[in-house]
């Protein structure tokens, strides 16, 4: 017959397995929150993009500026990430009863993009931006910089056509991991990032780079406060994140963008020792020559970003 002691040993046995069973659950839960609902584990390890770059944005090609009067001193570099019709505004978009702020309404992007295109200016490429910052190169006055972060598909499908009305450039920094084999439809309720399609369908307009393979995310440091992964994990670790992200772009390293902004000293040698040329964080401020090619600022476009604060941001 079974003792009192041995029921208490198996029971606590069962719970025990149980409760480790729930900590890997919660554990892989958490891996995948940044994952589209349609996405059923990280991009394989192993496996690359294949993108196609366009001829116009090919790195090495710079264009030949005319200076007409005085050339730019500094440069603004816009930052987005979701781009939303107004009509598919729902519930979902909000947090706290607000609209998520990182959201731009298609409309107000428009408006900005038409803004841009009306008063000539220029859209730089990631290369002539770095030769711009190393005073390699001049550039126009009015020159400007478009970046999103994070790959979501609406780039694709509510910003891209936008972008090439006007023959802009623009630079899309991409959470590998979250990349798609398979299109989508699309559906703005949901948060979706680019198929590898869309990717290749998008490279006439949007160069892409590294914004981590799986590490744009957030975690409970020991002090219970939230921080970036680039500060919880070791710095092995985020090498090998990286290195990941550089092996899907098939080894494009030119430019990286820190996830939420946040970096330490260590970040910025991982990023030198995997062979990019600049980084960029998040900073309410025009870039300048003096500005530390790993810590160059952009200006984040938000929902409540007024027109009048875009036109101050990119200089008028």
């Amino acid at each position: 017959m079974k003792t009192k002691y041995t029921k208490f040993v198996i029971a606590s046995g069962f719970f025990a397995l149980l409760g480790m069973f729930f900590i890997v659950f919660g554990i892989v839960i958490n891996e995948f929150k940044l994952l589209s609902k349609e996405n059923v584990g990280f991009f394989p390890h192993n496996q690359q993009f294949s993108i196609e770059r366009s001829e116009k944005i090919r790195f090495g090609t710079v264009r030949s500026f005319s200076i007409d009067g005085k050339a730019a001193e500094t440069i603004p570099i816009l930052t987005y990430h979701r781009i939303i019709e107004k009509s598919e505004i729902k519930k979902r978009h909000y947090i706290n009863g607000d609209i998520n702020s990182m959201i731009v309404l298609k409309e107000d992007f428009e408006k900005q993009m038409d803004y841009l295109h009306e008063n000539d200016y220029v859209t730089l490429t990631l290369n002539e931006l770095y030769l711009f910052l190393t005073n390699e190169i001049e550039i126009p006055e009015k020159s400007v910089v478009l970046t999103f972060d994070d790959g979501y598909k609406d780039n694709f499908v509510e910003a891209y056509p936008i972008l090439k009305k006007h023959d802009f450039n623009a630079v899309n920094f991409i959470i590998t991991g979250a990349i798609t084999k398979k299109v989508y439809p699309f559906t703005p309720e949901h948060v979706q990032y680019f198929s590898l399609k869309e990717l290749n369908k998008g490279s006439d307009v949007f160069e892409y780079q590294s914004h981590t393979y799986s590490y744009h995310r957030r975690e409970k440091n020991s002090h219970s406060q939230s921080e970036s992964f680039l500060y919880t994990r070791t710095n092995e670790q985020v090498y090998e994140d990286i290195e990941i992200s550089i092996h899907h772009l098939n080894g494009e390293n030119f430019a990286f963008a820190y996830p939420y902004g946040e970096y330490l000293p260590s970040t910025i040698e991982i990023v030198k020792d995997l062979g990019f040329k600049m980084a960029f964080t998040v900073e309410n401020r025009v870039a300048t020559r003096e500005d530390h090619i790993y810590e160059i600022p952009r200006y984040s476009v938000l929902y409540k970003t007024t027109f009048k604060e875009f036109k101050e941001y990119v200089g008028n």
